[in-house]
């Protein structure tokens, strides 16, 4: 017997690609389906029966109970509906439109650089204006030739090769394209890219915490006893803090956490549960001196509620980090960093930067990397990142070397007992039990 449940909907469905619990939510248009026992079958649009648009179930509902009754009753007549306008044929479409309707009904939102890629790709030769039943595999090939000689990574020739695979499918099933370009393209595949393993050097993160201002340093702190990435740690909010159980809520739509769409909860150390502490007491000072244009409201622990972490003096929520960032590292490893009237660094200062070699993502690297070292399971680790998979987890924290240098610690530590042991045996003579005759006796 079969267990699928059916859904029943009055006769009243939407022809959109949003899920089914969705429809009460989504701008698409109802429409009604009836057939009396031994009569015609209704199937018309709602709004063009109602002479409006109708986007509310409840309301749809109820004109499909007028209709219902009227059909029974014999006295339903359908209006006269105006003639549709023409459907734009899917080869008007250029690839910039088509992108547009691609992130619009594909079902999820967009990450905050698919839309950057998607107008970069479309800006590459013009394809943007270009008929996107016109572009060809050579015209996508010539795209990545152009990001290599670009310079670009091999993780965001990634990010491309990913959006602009899903779009050509997309458009493919949806019926905008009757054959996919790039289907059978052998030179369109992710790349293995570099793993970066760059460690802290062992006061290294003590000189970035002298150098840095209070923002930056508890910012610091966070990324390593957190392994969450800068927009995640930014977007955080007080509300998001359980200090019962002692836990962070890293939620899906904030914008580090995105990446992922997976919400997650981290445990908080010891050493962050001490600096956010003083962060609130302090922000909390702030708040009742006045200093901050939200004081006005009477409830403190609503206020403090949607104030950010890792915001600024008055908890609102910090933009970017980058010079602070920059001016810290150049500081840490003994630079005066040189800015020019545009806020940028000079081309000596951004020489030693780039010879300093540290990137704020390393310091979650280096979360990680601790964790594993310390004698976390690689599953526990791989939470603690929000990655999908171990296998992950494993390349990023190179859990294959840090495993090998733990067992030759064990090996070693071993050994080292093996020769204690070996050091306090006493060795007796073999053969009798009279000690060997000194050469002293024998002279004497």
């Amino acid at each position: 017997m079969s267990t699928t449940q059916r859904h029943h909907n009055r006769g009243l469905r939407k022809l959109c690609d949003c899920a089914r619990r969705s429809w009460a939510k989504c701008p698409h248009s109802w429409y009604f389906n009836f057939k009396q026992k031994g009569g015609p079958a209704y199937r018309f649009a709602v709004d063009a029966e109602a002479g409006k648009h109708v986007d509310s179930k409840s309301k749809a509902e109820a004109l499909a109970d007028v209709w219902r009754s009227q059909i029974r009753a014999g006295e339903f007549r359908r209006k006269t509906a105006p003639a549709p306008a023409p459907a734009e044929p899917p080869a008007a479409l250029t690839l910039a439109q088509f992108g547009e309707r691609y992130f619009e009904r594909r079902g999820k939102p967009a990450r905050g650089d698919e839309r950057g890629h998607l107008r970069r790709f479309a800006a590459f030769n013009g394809l943007g204006q270009k008929a996107l039943t016109a572009i060809t595999e050579d015209d996508v090939e010539a795209f990545f030739a152009w990001l290599r000689k670009e310079g670009r990574a091999a993780s965001t020739r990634n990010h491309y090769t990913q959006l602009v695979k899903a779009l050509f499918r997309w458009a493919t099933r949806k019926g905008y394209l009757a054959r996919n370009p790039i289907a059978e393209t052998e030179t369109l595949k992710r790349e293995k890219h570099a793993t970066r393993d760059r460690r802290l050097e062992p006061d290294e993160e003590a000189r970035l915490l002298a150098v840095s201002g209070p923002h930056l340093h508890r910012l610091i702190i966070g990324a390593i006893e957190t392994c969450g990435r800068r927009g995640e740690l930014l977007a955080l909010q007080w509300r998001d803090i359980d200090w019962t159980r002692r836990e962070l809520f890293i939620r899906a739509e904030a914008d580090g956490a995105r990446k992922t769409g997976q919400s997650r909860r981290v445990p908080m150390s010891a050493r962050l549960a001490a600096v956010l502490e003083m962060a609130q007491t302090a922000l909390v000072a702030c708040l009742r001196r006045g200093q901050s244009a939200a004081a006005q409201d009477s409830d403190d622990t609503a206020w403090l509620a949607r104030c950010y972490v890792f915001g600024d003096a008055a908890g609102r929520k910090v933009a970017s980090i980058k010079k602070a960032w920059d001016t810290a590292v150049l500081r840490a490893h003994g630079h005066v960093p040189e800015w020019t009237k545009r806020a940028a660094l000079s081309a000596a200062s951004r020489a030693a930067l780039d010879a300093c070699d540290l990137h704020f993502h390393d310091l979650r690297h280096e979360g990680g990397s601790r964790l594993l070292e310390a004698g976390w399971p690689l599953h526990h680790v791989q939470h603690m990142l929000g990655h999908a998979s171990v296998a992950q987890t494993a390349t990023y924290v190179n859990a294959t070397r840090l495993g090998l240098i733990e067992s030759m610690r064990r090996l070693d530590a071993s050994r080292c007992n093996f020769l204690q042991k070996e050091a306090v045996i006493e060795h007796r003579p073999a053969c009798n039990d009279t000690a060997p005759v000194s050469s002293k006796e024998l002279i004497n």
